[in-house]
């Protein structure tokens, strides 16, 4: 298992996080409370409501109820959901949105749709996985496997990077994944396949390991402050 840490020679030059989410169109965003897991997952949903809700559509998931329910307004949102009985049946929506998108492909004799991409966010995965693992772990993993043609695209996130929660099932279909700061090596690994992640700082740097690199990289966490987010959100709203 490769080791790597903040003098490693890959590091020299720190770009910062910015890539296709289409080249990679799932993610594992992982790390300690505190590192910078939401500052990320803003920035990602931020870039989306600069685009037409026509192109770029957001599924919320947050269990928390607190991380994610100032973009429930936006055009873009087409669900918000934090009570356990609703995220279930959202997934369950989401599978058989997926389904159908995949009947129509077939009917159409085509490989991809021009529909809307949809963006599955899911703010604090472990939650669901203590408390509604074999609820939702299987269909979440059917669109992981499935949904890149669907266009239909699956964000995790999580503040327990441990063996029970990032389980073979889920990185195995998720090869694009962030570690922030986390606790000890193991959860480095359980991310990355590395260690490292535990060496980084407590704020704005994570090691990005896409399908393209051989190793993981590390880069500079892009930060919006949240009188620019509020402003953006005001400015879709009024549009």
């Amino acid at each position: 298992m490769e080791s790597i840490n903040l003098k490693s020679p890959y590091t020299r030059d720190i770009p910062l996080l910015y890539d296709d989410i289409l080249k990679q169109p799932h993610t594992l965003i992982a790390g300690s409370t505190g590192s910078g897991k939401s500052v990320l997952i803003n920035g990602l949903i931020y870039d989306c409501i600069f685009d037409s809700p026509n192109q770029k559509q957001l599924v919320l998931i947050d269990p928390k109820r607190v991380e994610l329910m100032q973009y429930k307004p936006l055009p873009h949102t087409i669900a918000y959901e934090s009570e356990a009985a609703g995220i279930k049946r959202l997934i369950d929506y989401c599978v058989q949105l997926m389904d159908y998108r995949y009947q129509i492909m077939q009917s159409y004799g085509i490989k991809k749709l021009s529909d809307p991409h949809i963006y599955i966010f899911v703010d604090e995965f472990a939650d669901l996985i203590t408390t509604q693992k074999r609820e939702v772990l299987k269909p979440l993993c059917r669109i992981a496997q499935l949904g890149r043609a669907a266009n239909i695209h699956l964000i995790l996130a999580t503040q327990r990077p441990t063996r029970d929660i990032i389980d073979g099932q889920i990185k195995v279909n998720i090869d694009s994944r962030v570690a922030l700061r986390v606790p000890t090596k193991q959860d480095s690994r359980n991310i990355i396949n590395a260690t490292g992640a535990e060496l980084l700082p407590k704020y704005g740097k994570a090691y990005y390991l896409t399908p393209d690199t051989m190793h993981p990289i590390l880069v500079d966490i892009p930060y919006i402050p949240d009188d620019e987010i509020a402003s953006a959100i005001r400015y879709r709203l009024q549009c």
